[in-house]
């Protein structure tokens, strides 16, 4: 059993990249932030069959992606979709156009490509690139097979071509 002081460490260590993790699978930081909380719980619950085989933070890594999940295929996930679309929509007609402006710049062209890529390929870029974990361990926490993680980083890569254009795609693979 954890006592606070220990639970509070963890969540202080461990509460910001989880809710990276988290965001870039449900893309909306209230959810994100709740899915983290949801994560920590499930993990102070099941902290007695944590048998320290990997370390808390590719466990903890573990617990927020299959929440994530869970959240994706959830009936509460899919009418939220469609009512955050509506909303967008009407806030889109009453944006102005340098608030439009101001948007587009502060999203860069690679990283929206990027969230746009099926959930599949976008976690096994962001583990990989952004979180520079090894394909090994990409393949460990997402419960697949090495070849299965080098196979959708290549797609995704080929997906990413395809969307930024050839010229831009050179730009970007010599940074």
């Amino acid at each position: 059993m954890l006592s606070n002081r220990e639970m509070n460490e963890l969540m202080d260590t461990y509460s910001g990249y989880l809710l990276q993790i988290s965001y870039t699978y449900v893309k909306n930081w209230a959810t994100a932030e709740d899915l983290v909380q949801e994560s920590f719980i499930k993990f102070f619950k099941s902290y007695g069959q944590f048998r320290e085989e990997a370390a808390v933070k590719t466990y903890l890594t573990r617990i927020a992606i299959n929440t994530c999940h869970d959240y994706l295929r959830s009936w509460k996930n899919k009418t939220q979709i469609f009512s955050n679309l509506l909303i967008k929509k009407e806030a889109d007609r009453q944006k102005g156009i340098e608030a439009r402006l101001i948007a587009s710049i502060e999203q860069t062209e690679l990283t929206k490509h990027v969230m746009q890529l099926p959930i599949i390929y976008r976690e096994v870029i962001l583990l990989f690139y952004y979180e520079e974990y090894t394909g090994v361990a990409v393949a460990e926490l997402l419960g697949l097979s090495e070849n299965t993680v080098k196979t959708r980083l290549r797609r995704a890569r080929a997906m990413l071509k395809e969307r930024l254009g050839e010229m831009e795609w050179e730009v970007l693979s010599h940074e």
